[in-house]
């Protein structure tokens, strides 16, 4: 049966939705040998006025990898490209915003009740229907920090996936938006009408591959964590400068995250005027690794300039 035609005009906003990584608990030594150790879902939204401009930056950003305009750019391709700057120069050309969750699959699996029960069931929530729920994500944080308001009509274009996956995305949605204005579609990353889900593969594939590359903790989360503790109990944030991250002798810790071109261009679209990073528009499951990584939220988005 042909799909009806859809008018994007119509819509305030335009959530292209995919994620990187699979939902498999079944772990090895390394995450391409068995499940992969996190799963990322990302969101790129964009206004109609904008999609034409879009469209023309994802296939210069294809122009750079030599793709044809018909063809896919996939984020695990780019990785391996070494015309990958090139690729994330264009990228930074896009207009719109994201959101992106990372769930650490092997923390989630491991996870015990916490002193905060909401944060332990969302978790076990994400164990247990891990493609669904991170996938109906994006659009009930936005809309929960009011980024996206009860009378913005928006259009959610996700990656096809198998259907019991869509019948959760759909079911999730509808109990906790029953009145919303939202149209939900699916549609392959190589649909001519939405190729941008491309862009929210890049996104999550980028954040992944970063994230991984982090893990286990290393010092320079450590001292992060120790930042916002300090930050938390002087109910205000330490000057800028003053902060142990930028001292000789730590900086050597933190240079090599937070000088990651590919993640810091990614990051930059992770940000509004009005609201803070974590929570907005990045989430890490279980909630209580987000403090490892504050530094994102502090050195990468908050502060461009390093020196």
């Amino acid at each position: 049966m042909k799909k009806q035609a859809i008018n994007i005009n119509k819509y305030k906003y335009i959530m292209f939705v995919d994620a990187s990584g699979d939902d498999g608990y079944v772990f090895r030594e390394t995450s391409n040998s068995g499940s992969s150790y996190s799963f990322v879902v990302s969101c790129f939204m964009t206004k109609p006025e904008d999609y034409a401009h879009n469209i023309n930056v994802l296939l210069s950003m294809k122009k750079a990898m030599f793709v044809k305009p018909e063809q896919e750019i996939k984020s695990t391709a780019l990785r391996r490209s070494r015309y990958s700057d090139r690729v994330y120069d264009e990228l930074q050309n896009l207009k719109g915003t994201c959101f992106s969750l990372i769930a650490d699959k092997k923390l989630i699996h491991e996870c015990r009740p916490l002193s905060d029960r909401d944060f332990y069931l969302l978790t076990q929530i994400a164990r247990n229907n891990l493609s669904g729920i991170t996938h109906a994500f994006p659009y009930i944080s936005l809309h929960d920090s009011d980024l996206i308001s009860d009378n913005d009509e928006v259009l959610i274009v996700i990656d096809n996936m198998k259907k019991r996956e869509m019948d959760s995305i759909k079911n999730i949605l509808k109990t906790t938006f029953s009145t919303q204005k939202y149209d939900l579609i699916f549609r392959d990353s190589k649909d001519k009408l939405f190729p941008l889900i491309q862009i929210a593969d890049v996104m999550a594939g980028t954040i992944r591959n970063y994230y991984e590359n982090c893990l286990p903790l290393k010092p320079h989360n450590q001292y992060c964590k120790l930042c916002l503790h300090s930050n938390i109990h002087t109910t205000a944030k330490l000057a800028f400068s003053n902060q142990a991250c930028l001292k000789p002798k730590l900086k050597k810790f933190f240079t090599p995250y937070i000088t990651h071109k590919d993640f810091n261009i990614v990051m930059e679209f992770h940000q509004s005027d009005n609201e803070p990073a974590f929570g907005c528009h990045l989430v890490i499951l279980p909630v209580d690794h987000m403090l490892y990584f504050a530094y994102i939220d502090c050195l990468i988005i908050n502060h461009k300039k390093r020196s």
